[in-house]
């Protein structure tokens, strides 16, 4: 039964081989976009799950006002590890040190040294692995303890260096730049980054002898992390730590730890703002095991691409099985007189449906493989937007992704061949027989629904691609208060070089000048663009505010093309006075203060002592952390050159012959930085990485979006073609009754139209109310850009009369003798 249910499927498959070849195709599509999306979401999603205690374990971080500035950071002091280990029973254990963001500078022989790589690292204290279980493959990682030079490496870290992973007792250079001499580690442990996979994204750990820090370790801050013991309820215990922290910093800052000293909350809250000028403190506690999606410090977290992406892939799926379905209706009344016979002839309900089953079953087995050829070809250009890595084939994930996709299958039978395959079976044979049969009001309404849907999805889509990029268009075209374009920045690696006053940098500022290409050069303590300066508090009638101080040079601000809107800038000539009485402000800070005119003096904060300093200019906000933050209150100086080093060297480049000018600096800099490994930074690029993420949602959208209207496209083409050829009688009527091939487009049209305009009024509310909640991520947005729903509607409509007049006009252009000849 089953072969010969096969044989009539196929045959009925190649009568209808277009309709079959849009099923097929649309369905593919539709399952390579999902099998791509569930690549990359097994990933995403499975850092930090290869342990079940990792659900208990928990990362800290501060989020406090302090001066009237929101500060946050993901580092916090000491003192909070003392406070959990001694007063939080409920905590197994704590560990703290430097688990993000630093570098290790690596290489196999001391000749290598053009050749060396980069790695992150990790600095942790001897609680950490009771905290963070990492299991070695290779070794014991607690033996990273030995002594200062012994590591633990990562899997992958050790195949890309040494090629194996047997690398136990193996020694690698630590080039530790030009102030510090070179140092050896020796690899104590191996762990498999590929079956424990970390968010810290670490490729080496060693041990942190905390009693180094002395008693300076309650103040230095830490990365700090804890695991809860069972059974207790997080919540009520992350509540205890935080006000266990608030009282404990208000004891330390108010020089008296004592712990017989009771301090309500209110009341420790009250000297923070006393002695430090907080107004409001909390701590974050975030998970382990979901700090690779969601990360309170994230403005754009993966958790966001990850819900965008589930959603596309859902709807792509949904949408191949309305194809389907919508299609197999559309057959349903060429069907009708093949069911009225097998009914005749003594066929059963079960076994017609069986039978559909079989043809929709073998459309799906096509379909599945041509999306893998399909998401094997699309594989390089994904990784492309999704600045990833990832593989189909020869992946850990491969059989997972498979039996997924495998489950999805077996839905997408039963979700898109079941409703069809009732109908058709349930068809009275009496009523087919006659010739008198139609397809009833209902299947003709859940049609219309189906393609309501498609289209809806499809037009919500488009327009939220064109709002993203009209978005990120201001965003690009946006002026940020500098010159981005041909600036340029470098780090200067030794100590005494950044000491340097501009009396002593002269020589070098000379020699570099001297560069044909060179236009101009100057130095701040930090680069112009997502590069944070030091904190220092200003006042004025005694309103205080905490600002971001950049130390700079005198020419600082015309190199880098910022703009004085009041008063000036700093002046060579005038450095004497300017470095210990002058001060210039951004817009911001100016306003905040409370300040009307320049030349007015206010008071800092230096070095414990408040001084008094005169406000002699007011620069244009520069937007230096891009566009989700509002600009912060910023001043800047140019004081304190022993303390405040000027490591940032910053170029002004010329437009012509600029690989040949940064070669020439290369080779100057050999000579002024001896030793170094200079890595330039280019504002433009430092800029358009800060915008990437969203960059990649808006290429995500748009091609997810492209590939939903093509499914949708494809759907219409066979309904509007089957509807011609159902019609062809009426249509020969009314031509012979004088009716004009633009009347018979128009009456052809005018159902789908109505139906897409259905969709597109659905579509631009969707779109509306997901774009206005997108555009809360950032500070400065444009007003929302009705033009691009006006031209994505139009589009819709003209693409939509055009698939259809297409499909149309060969049925307008039969004989109608031949269409009418046998009535």
């Amino acid at each position: 039964m089953f072969k010969l249910n096969l044989k009539i499927a196929w045959r009925n498959l190649w009568k209808n081989k277009t309709y079959a070849a849009i099923n097929i195709f649309g369905l593919a599509i539709g399952l390579a976009g999902f099998m791509i999306i569930l690549l990359y979401i097994n990933k995403e999603t499975g850092y930090d799950k290869w342990n079940p205690a990792l659900k208990r374990t928990f990362i800290v971080s501060a989020d406090f006002t302090k001066n009237g500035a929101e500060n946050k950071g993901t580092k916090i002091k000491g003192l909070l590890s003392q406070v959990i280990d001694e007063q939080i029973p409920e905590v197994e254990a704590v560990a703290i040190g430097g688990i993000d963001g630093r570098k290790l500078d690596l290489r196999t022989n001391k000749q290598d040294k053009e050749n060396s790589n980069l790695f992150e690292y990790a600095a942790v204290d001897s609680n950490f692995f009771k905290v963070y279980p990492l299991q070695a493959i290779r070794g014991r990682m607690e033996d990273i303890y030995s002594d200062k030079n012994s590591v633990a490496i990562s899997y992958s870290a050790a195949v890309k260096i040494f090629g194996t992973a047997e690398v136990l007792g193996k020694v690698l250079l630590n080039n530790r730049g030009v102030n510090f001499p070179e140092a050896s580690l020796v690899i104590k442990a191996v762990w498999d980054d590929r079956t424990q996979p970390s968010s810290f994204g670490f490729d080496f750990i060693k041990g942190d002898d905390l009693s180094a820090y002395g008693n300076q370790i309650s103040t230095t801050p830490f990365t700090t992390i804890f695991k809860l013991k069972n059974g207790f309820n997080t919540e009520e215990v992350i509540y205890k730590i935080n006000d266990a922290y608030i009282i404990a910093l208000a004891k330390f800052q108010n020089g008296n730890s004592n712990a017989n000293l009771k301090l309500t909350k209110s009341q420790a809250l009250k000297i923070l703002k006393e002695k430090e000028g907080i107004t409001s403190i909390k701590l974050i506690t975030e998970t382990i095991s979901n700090l690779n999606l969601s990360n309170f410090y994230t403005t754009n977290p993966k958790e966001n691409t990850i819900y965008i992406l589930c959603a596309l892939a859902s709807f792509l799926i949904i949408i191949s099985c309305i194809n389907y379905t919508n299609l197999a209706l559309v057959l349903a009344q060429t069907r009708a007189k093949e069911v009225g016979v097998k009914k005749v002839l003594g066929a059963y309900k079960w076994s017609l449906i069986q039978q559909f089953f079989t043809e929709t079953g073998i459309q799906c087995f096509i379909a599945f493989l041509f999306a893998l050829i399909f998401a094997e070809l699309l594989l390089p250009q994904v990784n492309y937007i999704l600045t990833d890595n990832l593989v189909l084939f020869n992946s850990s994930h491969t059989w997972s992704i498979l039996g997924q996709v495998g489950l999805i299958l077996i839905a997408i039978l039963f979700l898109s061949g079941a409703y069809p395959a009732i109908v058709l079976a349930r068809f009275l044979p009496a009523r087919v027989l006659k010739g008198n049969f139609s397809t009833s009001n209902q299947i003709g309404s859940l049609r219309k629904g189906l393609v309501i849907f498609q289209f809806t999805v499809a037009i919500a889509l488009v327009i939220s691609f064109g709002v993203m990029f009209a978005q990120l268009s201001f965003m690009k075209q946006k002026d940020i208060g500098l010159a981005k374009d041909q600036l340029m920045s470098v780090s200067i690696a030794g100590f005494e070089k950044r000491k340097l006053n501009p009396a002593g940098f002269e020589g070098i500022k000379s020699r570099l000048l001297s560069i044909d290409g060179v236009a101009a050069v100057t130095r701040a303590t930090e680069q112009p663009i997502n590069d944070s300066g030091f904190e220092d508090n200003i006042t004025y009638n005694n309103n205080t505010l905490s600002v971001e101080s950049r130390y700079i040079d005198p020419n600082y601000f015309q190199t880098i093309g910022a703009e004085i809107i009041k008063g000036r800038g700093y002046d060579y000539n005038l450095l004497a006075s300017d470095s210990t009485q002058s001060i210039v402000l951004n817009e911001t800070a100016f306003k905040q203060l409370g300040l009307s005119k320049n030349n007015t003096q206010i008071i800092i904060d230096r070095n414990d002592e408040k001084v008094k300093v005169n406000v002699v200019g007011v620069l244009k906000d520069i937007q230096a952390y891009g566009f989700e933050s509002a600009i912060m209150p910023t001043a800047y100086l140019v004081s304190d050159y022993p303390t405040h080093w000027r490591r940032s060297i910053i170029f002004r480049l010329k437009t012509h012959n600029l690989q040949k000018t940064v070669a020439d600096i290369k080779i100057a800099w050999k000579n002024i930085d001896p030793g170094a490994n200079p890595k330039f930074l280019y504002a433009d690029e430092v800029f358009a990485k800060m915008n990437s993420s969203y960059e990649i949602s808006e290429k995500i959208i748009f091609s997810f979006g492209v590939v939903t209207l093509v499914i949708s496209i494809f759907g219409l083409v066979g309904f509007a073609a089957f509807n011609a050829k159902m019609r062809i009688k009426e249509i020969a009527v009314r031509r012979i009754l004088g009716a004009t091939t633009t009347s018979l487009l128009k009456l052809l049209n005018a159902d789908f139209v109505k139906l897409v305009l259905i969709a597109m009024f659905l579509a631009d509310i969707l779109a509306f109310i997901y774009m206005q909640k997108w555009f809360g991520t950032f500070a400065y947005r444009i007003n929302m850009p009705i033009t691009v729903f006006l031209v994505v509607n139009l589009s819709i409509i003209l693409i939509t009369i055009l698939t259809v007049s297409l499909q149309s006009i060969r049925a307008i252009k039969e004989n109608p003798v031949k269409a009418l000849k046998y009535e």
